[in-house]
């Protein structure tokens, strides 16, 4: 096949190699975790992987930091024996976010198959709720304590440091005694645990010390050294921090429990300020050091008891590593093109060809709908707020008098079987309900009862404004189906709200027994039917939306297979013009926003990859080909960027130029990886043909089902776009371009990355009988890893995502 393997590595190399892996796993690391992560990483050398840009064994080890440490984490949680994170992050040069996805990819390659670790998911939940709370901290000590925590007089840059040290060495502190082993991984928890720790803070500040805003609303209601706080500073510090007072008062036993513990740390005896008070907590500069110090000893004692996944004193010097791209690994997220400054001349001669293919602008994952709240948690605050005051008045176990009125438009009344059906899906969330939230889970189903029967109200108010008239009623209320999927839409408004990791989607799809189709049926209508919905909520209901679009509803058991079967007979029958029916109008309603959402990929890719605008065109033809009916068996049970990945390289194949650097899989697949979301399993393991066979990487599926489906479509689609070129009368490029509305600020740029670039190698195996040459071209075969790279020079600043 004309391959051209990397050259094995000298004796030399891999001696490199294996010291800086040993660097990077750090001077307290297990032996066995070295030797048997280094057997990993030589296998996984020797591989010579087909699917990512990897340094070569003749590059810069340090090239390998991000392969390594994420070698070494999954080596260590094998053994039993991990390796403290924040040392492979530091020891590597990485950021987490790129630890992350390095774990993720590497276990794909050394145990492909297999679930991704339990152990990595609670370290993401750690990490997460940890940062969290540490921006707040960071935010919040500034205002609270302007000049630490002694006096103005005596507090310099050295006194604050410490102060804050010490404020954040007893959060943690506390979090190890309050949550255990769990590390807190409920934002919401977690974040209510900081403002006891900082009630308690600010009641043991010396009254030189008491210069910040708060005290002008607290003033004189706080005696020196009174935890609790007496109940009216109490509250006004609860507003001031927006902060739930029922989960303070939850709280309350415990922080006496961390205030004991503070007090043994630093020897100190318990006064008559209460019961949870420490008196000389905060002293004097003096004093500070030493009280930081043994507090910060307290709970690295603590980590290690509790089996912390994360030691959370890192968090602050973890946020200042440099990211991926300055190790030498993957472009930063946001960067769209590897040629701002090109895009920028193009706009300014007025040149521009204009990319996105749309009709509308913002699919579902454009960035315009992409926009988040200011902080995490103050969103999270605001969707508990809403949540309250929506379902306020609402009845829970019974309807209300104006849900009762739509009830008697039926022959029999429909109360009776609706609350019997919410009983029997609250009884599946509570036995599904991990250990830790087990506790709530009956005030949450409360919550999502009350809410589903204001939401219910809204539906039925709404379609009888549409219709003028009741007679619709009876025959909603009996959709069983329908009540679930509002049900769930509603226990995931609260779930959401209170951060309940292990029920939120897509779990509570699967304790319900829902089909994403079904659910996503009832996702617009609930956000459209609810105004005061908080933004929060709104951007995770869209995010649900995309990945039921992009693969959860084309799963292999799916519905929407049989419902889009129908419908395709339906459009062919002759009688399909006497009119359409609700359900046929969903399901285009479905294909129309999966494509929307394919364009804004395929527009983000194609930009990346510095595509010509008539490739773009043939490109989105071919994925219209999938989506609208010809080729649609190809996203069964498989994922949208699948699909755009080997029809880019398809179209690309086709239409190679002598004068081009050819784009390898390896090309896309590197600038697939920098798009927001993209997952590592997505092209690492996509279903073949048949359901028990194992699945296998992006090019496989190419070569043996992807080519053999689309091959007529992609050599018709380039003879139209060839006659288009000679003839400007074609109908091709002007159909595509009538579809290609773009977003503001999307510019193609003309410049092309000359030179050499890595290619991939294929299957060696892949049927080659009774090719005629023009077929030949398609298949991914004779392209082949090359020894050498040449690095993409890349611009100063990085390009925005554009809007689609």
């Amino acid at each position: 096949k004309g391959e051209n393997l990397p050259p094995v590595c000298l004796a030399r190399e891999m001696s490199d190699l294996q010291q800086e892996f040993v660097r990077v796993c750090g001077e307290g690391a297990s032996p066995r975790v070295v030797e048997e992560g280094w057997a990993a990483v030589r296998g996984l050398l020797e591989q010579r992987d087909k699917l990512a840009n990897l340094a070569s064994c003749a590059q810069a080890p340090a090239s390998f930091g991000a392969q390594f440490a994420a070698v070494a984490y999954l080596t260590g949680l094998r053994l039993g024996e991990p390796t403290p994170v924040e040392r492979l992050v530091r020891n590597a040069g990485i950021s987490v976010k790129d630890f992350f996805g390095s774990v993720e990819e590497q276990h794909l390659r050394l145990h492909p198959g297999e679930p991704i670790p339990e152990a990595l998911r609670r370290l993401k939940e750690h990490y997460m709720a940890a940062t969290v709370a540490w921006k707040k901290y960071d935010q919040l000590f500034a205002t609270l304590f302007p000049s630490g925590f002694v006096g103005a007089a005596t507090a310099d840059q050295t006194t604050s440091d410490d102060s804050k040290q010490l404020g954040w060495c007893a959060f943690l502190v506390a979090k190890c005694l309050v949550f255990g082993a769990s590390g807190g991984g409920n934002v919401l928890d977690v974040y209510h645990l900081l403002v006891c720790v900082i009630e308690l803070l600010l009641s043991h500040l010396p009254l030189d010390a008491r210069g910040g805003a708060i005290w002008q609303s607290l003033g004189a209601l706080v005696p020196k050294e009174h935890y609790p706080m007496p109940a009216p500073a109490r509250a006004a510090l609860h507003a001031e921090l927006k902060a739930d007072p029922d989960r303070i008062y939850k709280l309350d036993s415990a922080v006496a429990k961390v205030s004991a513990d503070l007090r043994a740390t630093l020897g100190l005896q318990q006064a008559a300020g209460g019961p949870s008070s420490a008196p000389g907590l905060l002293r004097d500069a003096a004093s500070l050091r030493k009280a930081r110090e043994a507090v910060d000893a307290r709970y690295a004692k603590l980590v290690v008891e509790t089996k912390q996944p994360l030691d959370d004193r890192a968090l602050s010097s973890i946020a200042s590593l440099p990211s991926a791209s300055a190790a030498g690994g993957a472009m930063p997220r946001g960067v769209t093109s590897p040629c701002r400054s090109s895009s920028a001349a193009c706009a300014r001669s007025g040149n521009a060809v204009l990319m996105t293919p749309l009709r509308d602008p913002n699919p579902p994952s454009s960035p315009a709908h992409s926009h988040l709240m200011a902080t995490p948690m103050s969103g999270q605050l605001e969707c508990v707020g809403w949540l309250r005051a929506a379902v306020r008045g609402v009845p829970a176990e019974e309807a209300s008098e104006a849900l009762a009125g739509y009830f008697a438009h039926c022959s029999a009344s429909p109360a009776e079987a609706i609350e019997q059906r919410l009983d029997g899906l609250c009884d599946k969330l509570r036995a599904a309900a991990g250990e830790y939230e087990a506790e709530e889970i009956d005030e949450q189903c409360v919550l999502g009862r009350r809410l589903y029967h204001k939401m219910l109200l809204a539906f039925l108010e709404s379609e009888e404004r549409r219709l003028q008239h009741g007679h619709f009623v009876e025959t909603l209320l009996s959709q069983g189906i329908f009540h679930s999927s509002l049900f769930a839409c509603c226990m995931e408004c609260v779930f959401a709200s209170y951060c309940m990791q292990s029920s939120v989607f897509p779990q509570i799809m699967h304790t319900l027994d829902l089909s994403p189709f079904d659910l996503y049926k009832v996702i617009d209508p609930f956000v459209k039917h609810e105004p005061s919905l908080p933004q929060y909520l709104r951007v995770h209901f869209r995010e649900v939306e995309v990945k039921i679009l992009e693969h959860m509803a084309w799963a292999l058991e799916s519905p929407l297979h049989a419902q889009l079967r129908e419908y395709d007979a339906l459009l062919a029958s002759p009688e399909a013009a006497g009119g359409e029916s609700r359900a046929a109008t969903a399901l285009e309603q479905f294909l129309k926003k999966v494509k929307y959402l394919a364009a804004s990929r395929v527009n983000d890719l194609c930009l990346r990859l510095l595509l010509r605008k008539e490739l773009v065109a043939q490109i989105w033809e071919c994925i219209k080909v999938v989506v609208e009916g010809p080729a649609r068996h190809l996203m069964r049970g498989r994922h949208l960027d699948q699909i755009i990945m080997c029809t880019i390289y398809g179209v690309c194949k086709v239409n190679k130029r002598q004068e081009e650097a050819p784009k390898t899989f390896r090309d896309i697949i590197e600038q697939y990886k920098r798009q927001d979301k993209a997952a590592a399993k997505v092209f690492r393991e996509v279903r073949m043909g048949d359901a028990g066979e194992p699945p296998q990487d992006i090019i496989a599926f190419y070569n043996k089902i992807f080519i053999p489906a689309m091959k007529d479509h992609l050599l018709r689609i380039l003879d139209a776009s060839r006659k288009q070129q000679r003839s400007p009368c074609s109908t091709l490029q002007s159909t595509a371009e009538s579809e290609i509305r773009p977003p503001s600020g999307v510019l193609a740029s003309p410049q092309r990355v000359l030179g050499d670039r890595d290619v991939f190698v294929s299957h060696p195996r892949t049927p080659v009988a009774a090719m005629t040459p023009r077929t030949r071209t398609l298949y991914a075969f004779g392209d082949s890893p090359s020894g050498a790279t040449l690095p993409l020079p890349l611009p100063p600043a990085s390009l925005a995502t554009p809007p689609s």
